[in-house]
């Protein structure tokens, strides 16, 4: 029996297959130290932030100010007897100059209105003319006729004066056709007399007409000239928001507003002040008096810096929102600036409280005026971190301090703090830094490794270096 040898070859199909196993597990291999490799990185790079030691400002934000003028002249709608449209506004945002026409009303139905109190005058002053005449007619008549009566008597006196020789009878005729005479004289004389007071009244009743329709006429002309404002004084022009349809708007031509409504104001821009307001719940927090930096949303750049002059005793219903309740606040800018303009909207920030507290400037003679602090004197300044760094847990408040390149849990004593740092009053030193993040958390997310908040995985740093 003959044994033949027989050779055992590999396909070429199953080598490519061997080879792109071994090169999977090399890849794995190398990503599983990759990842170790990175782990510890992030572990000696989580972002962090260094202790603070300085002032710490509280502040509050108050937002959707709107700018104005401290003083400002006011153009008003004229208190007239008629209904007011306005057919011309001078424009807005440009300066105006003395004696530039700034606002119109529509005159047609003024215009007619004086017309009526011309024609009434003239009117009543016909009347009086012809009552005059009438007197005067009158009073002459009367003088004519006592003239008249005088003469008589003085005959009927003449006539007794001949009856002196004639018989008794005739000469008792003669005394009564004087008496007669007499009476009927003193008769005339006070119906002249009379006419007199009648004539006086009835005159001036016709006076006082014409002096109450010259009133109505130049109460009209006045009206009519009131309808054209033209400026007393250069200025900014701003138009005033008036009632329009159950909402505020800024007036403009074809409005027909009431009499003595605020259409137009002339600011005085050397002296600028923000209208903003508080919520209810941080109203107390404000006083009068105290420091604000007022930034224009339109320049972010600039601050401005002021003081609150005025807080509202009563609150009102937040605009869009009945459920909120806010106080007015004014802020007035110390500065003059002329990017500042009426009408742009601003946000201020208003110093709450600063610690440790800023010396009160002393006016010129009234006390001793603050002093540096001597040598020798170490001012108290507080420490602070992030907000963001600090962490609860199990009802504790940690942070985490690098130590040797590694967070380490740090148990701290928190005091006051703003919208984004807080005071830092046990637990921690001037030279410290702590991190941004929560280690442990971000450890876990990125490698899934054991829980380095354990106390194999992190140490616990003493109270306070």
């Amino acid at each position: 029996m003959t044994e033949s040898a027989t050779t055992v070859r590999t396909s070429p199909g199953r080598r490519r297959t061997i080879v792109l196993a071994i090169a999977g597990i090399l890849v794995v291999a190398a990503g599983m130290m990759a990842s170790r490799v990175l782990l510890e990185e992030e572990a000696a790079t989580v972002a962090s932030y260094a202790v603070q030691q300085g002032e710490f400002v509280i502040t509050i934000e108050l937002r959707n100010g709107e700018l104005e003028a401290v003083e400002a002249e006011q153009i008003t709608s004229p208190q007239v007897r008629g209904q007011l449209k306005i057919t011309h506004l001078f424009p807005e945002g440009e300066i105006v100059e003395v004696g530039d026409l700034i606002l119109e009303f529509d005159k047609a139905e003024f215009e007619q209105k004086v017309t009526e109190r011309e024609q009434e005058l003239e009117a009543v002053r016909a009347e009086l003319e012809k009552t005059l005449a009438n007197q005067l007619v009158e009073i002459g008549r009367q003088e004519a006729d006592i003239e008249n009566r005088t003469a008589q008597l003085r005959l009927a006196e003449l006539q007794v004066e001949k009856m002196k020789f004639e018989s008794l009878v005739e000469r008792e005729e003669a005394r009564l056709k004087a008496r007669q005479d007499e009476l009927a004289l003193e008769q005339a004389q006070r119906k002249l007399d009379a006419q007199h007071v009648v004539d006086q009244a009835d005159r001036k009743k016709r006076e006082l007409d014409v002096a109450q329709k010259e009133r109505r006429l130049d109460r009209a002309r006045k009206d009519l000239e009131s309808l054209s404002v033209n400026a007393e004084r250069p200025g900014l022009v701003v138009y005033e928001k008036i009632w329009k349809g159950g909402r505020a708007e800024k007036v403009r031509v074809g409005d027909e507003p009431w009499g003595g409504q605020t259409l137009i104001t002339l600011p005085d821009l050397s002296t600028m002040q923000v209208e903003t307001w508080v919520n209810e719940v941080d109203v107390d927090k404000l006083e009068v008096g105290q420091i604000a930096y007022v930034r224009l949303d339109a320049l972010p750049g600039p601050t401005f810096e002021g003081r609150i002059t005025s807080i509202a005793s009563l609150g009102h219903e937040k605009e869009g929102d009945k459920n909120v309740k806010v106080f007015d606040v004014t802020v007035e800018i110390k500065m003059e600036d002329s990017r500042l303009k009426p009408g742009m909207t601003a946000t201020c920030e208003i110093i709450i409280e600063t610690i440790p507290p800023r010396p009160e400037p002393v006016a010129e003679g009234e006390g001793t005026p603050v002093t540096e602090p001597q040598e020798g004197e170490v001012a108290e300044l507080p420490l602070s971190i992030p907000i963001d760094a600090v962490f609860e847990k199990n009802g504790r408040t940690l942070v985490y301090r690098i130590e040797g390149g590694q967070p380490l849990k740090q148990v701290v004593v928190l005091g006051k703090r703003n919208d984004d740092f807080v005071v830092v009053e046990e637990g921690l030193g001037a030279n410290d830094r702590v991190t941004l993040l929560d280690p442990t958390v971000t450890l876990e997310t990125v490698g899934g490794v054991a829980d380095a908040g354990s106390d194999d995985a992190t140490q616990t740093a003493a109270a306070t270096p």
